[in-house]
């Protein structure tokens, strides 16, 4: 598993981590606000006989229970708008996990072609220095030759 997969799992497990923490959170807070909304239902039958002198009251508590309302509403539709999210983030990070493994097959390939090339360039600069060499002993052998001849018509 190369460092960049490892990165994109990391980070995966990253992104899973935060959502998870957050939809707890959302469904700890929604909890809260379900408690909190019972309370209050007890306290509105309970002083339902003194509505006329608390009626302020009242509608105080009865603003509170409808942003308590939108709360969890809301709190609802960001849980679903994170849950949308991590799916999409989980394809777009499939789709990137798919684009990278094609890159990394590419490289491959192309480093076997790049060896292979490597590899015939190595034999034939082996191959001409060879040749070179032979070259080099022959002409050396002939100019040997040509010496012990020329040696041998002046004595």
């Amino acid at each position: 598993m190369s460092t960049y997969e490892i990165a994109i799992v990391v980070g995966m497990a990253l992104w899973i981590v935060v959502a998870v923490a957050i939809l707890v959170g959302l469904l700890y807070a929604i909890r809260l606000l379900r408690e909190a909304r019972e309370p209050l239902r007890r306290v509105s039958g309970t002083v339902g006989d003194l509505n006329e002198r608390l009626k302020p009251v009242l509608g105080n508590v009865e603003q509170a229970s409808e942003q308590a309302r939108r709360i969890a509403a809301r709190l609802k539709t960001d849980a679903d708008d994170v849950g949308r999210t991590l799916r999409s983030a989980s394809e777009s990070t499939g789709r990137m996990v798919d684009l990278v493994e094609e890159r990394v097959v590419e490289v491959a390939a192309l480093l076997q072609i790049v060896q292979e090339e490597a590899e015939e360039t190595f034999v034939t600069t082996a191959s001409l220095l060879r040749g070179f060499r032979r070259g080099s002993r022959t002409v050396s052998a002939a100019k040997q030759m040509k010496r012990a001849i020329g040696d041998r018509r002046k004595g």
